[in-house]
């Protein structure tokens, strides 16, 4: 009774939070835990280790296409949470049908481009595997089909950029639940004895199972809260297309310079030691980021909320907000080295027969990457949210030179490839610092001028 009197007395902002991280750790909670069980049943679905990590490199490769929207999904959420706030219904009209027109011409263009350059490329040197386990036709055709499914996904993120504007996180996390338990129902019913055909026919089922919900659940937003904001020809504006991706292209630069960090990992650990280590990567990545994930998952909402704030000048709470956020980061540090001694105990309930001997070293490089991962991903948050990514670009700039450098130069040396886990720490480590020292400044900054135009008008009166 206590709690539920305590949430009545919430402000509105701090209704919306409490109310999508609690859906969020729900919906996005239960799709970890189907993750989860999802890797167990790749192995056995694929019961070849090294095509398991193709798969692997292949997602991670071909969703990099993801970062190439121009930062239009981010560009159109901000503009729309400003227009809402604002009750700006002809805006409105304007920046969704302006911002998938341009969404939708950005994927045509990058599906003609991507499916000329996969055509030129030679498959099987780039991700590290014989021929003569996967023909080149077979990795080919494979390649095309994830390719497809994500381009397809690249121009439904406009979508999901509607749901976070409507501070509706929760359902895009429902989506991600449905996406992960019909891949799990699926590669547990279907089973093949040749790996190639396995290949193909999983690419296939993820084409359609990693975009149906997304498209059913948009035909219901603009069925039912959307139905006056249906995108129309007429609504298709130069200036909207301009203001869209102003906030876009810098959402894009960081977009690229994150994915260069963060999205190369796999690709990194396949063409320079094998793919065989990217699924021992993969297995290690998936539970020590469990922490950082349940965190990252109650700071989804928290963007569209601090522009929200942003725009009211509602700095004093934005501020109270901020240093909730950086506790929750510490005790997440904390949470992520504390995950380390009972790793092996884990692992080996969760993977059973096919579980590896933990490397403690390996262990705590990850647990390093999840720490200045989850803290960077929360200051980010308050940065995008707020549209101050001046920092975060430099940062992420020098951080990606600083990593290929590292990573090529220091692997001729050190045949290890939890070395290019650490290359992340290194470079995320210095961001992480930077970024919280700028925000700590200009935070206080805005709260103090706040706090003084409340005094001059209480004084005017």
């Amino acid at each position: 009774m206590k709690l539920l009197k305590k949430v009545k007395n919430l402000n509105p902002n701090e209704k919306i939070i409490v109310k999508n991280t609690f859906w969020a750790f729900v919906v996005k909670g239960g799709a970890l835990v189907v993750s989860l069980f999802t890797t167990p049943a790749f192995i056995r679905y694929f019961n070849n280790n090294t095509i398991l990590g193709v798969w692997y490199t292949l997602l991670s490769v071909l969703i990099w296409f993801l970062n190439f929207d121009l930062g239009l999904g981010n560009g159109i959420r901000n503009n729309l949470v400003k227009a809402y706030a604002e009750n700006d219904e002809d805006g409105i009209k304007k920046i969704i049908s302006s911002g998938i027109f341009a969404v939708f011409t950005v994927a045509i263009a990058l599906t003609v481009i991507g499916c000329l350059l996969l055509s030129l490329i030679d498959l099987n040197w780039l991700f590290n595997v014989d021929e003569t386990l996967i023909s080149y036709k077979t990795l080919f055709l494979a390649t095309i089909l994830v390719f497809a499914s994500i381009m397809i996904r690249f121009f439904l993120t406009t979508i999901t950029s509607l749901f976070y504007a409507l501070q509706k996180s929760a359902i895009n996390n429902f989506l991600s639940l449905c996406v992960s338990i019909l891949q799990l129902l699926f590669v547990l019913v279907v089973h093949f004895d040749n790996p190639e055909k396995a290949l193909i026919v999983l690419s296939v089922a993820y084409l359609v199972i990693s975009n149906l919900p997304v498209v059913i659940a948009g035909i219901i937003l603009f069925g039912t809260q959307l139905k006056k904001y249906i995108p129309r020809l007429k609504y298709i504006e130069k200036n909207y297309i301009k203001k869209v991706m102003g906030i876009g292209s810098v959402f894009f630069v960081c977009q690229i310079l994150y994915m260069f960090i963060m999205n190369t990992n796999e690709f990194l650990v396949t063409k320079l030691f094998g793919p065989q280590y990217t699924t021992d990567y993969t297995f290690y990545y998936k539970l020590t980021s469990l922490i950082s994930m349940v965190i990252t998952l109650a700071m989804t909402p928290i963007w569209s909320v601090v522009t929200k704030a942003y725009v009211e000048k509602n700095y004093i709470w934005l501020n109270k907000l901020y240093k909730v956020i950086k506790f929750a980061g510490l005790g997440t540090i904390v949470l992520q080295f504390l995950l380390v001694p009972f790793l092996q105990f884990i692992m080996d309930i969760w993977l059973g027969s096919n579980s590896i001997e933990v490397n403690y070293l390996t262990a705590i490089a990850f647990a390093c990457f999840g720490s200045v991962f989850v803290y960077s991903s929360m200051l980010s948050t308050v940065v995008c949210g707020m549209g101050r990514m001046k920092i975060q670009t430099i940062c992420y700039g020098i951080g990606v030179a600083v990593k290929l450098l590292l990573v090529f130069v220091l692997s001729k040396y050190v045949n290890n490839w939890s070395l290019v886990v650490w290359s992340n720490v290194v470079i995320l480590l210095p961001y992480c610092i930077i970024q919280q020292i700028d925000l700590d400044i200009y935070l206080k900054k805005l709260k103090n001028k706040k706090q003084q135009e409340e005094v001059e008008e209480y004084e005017h009166i």
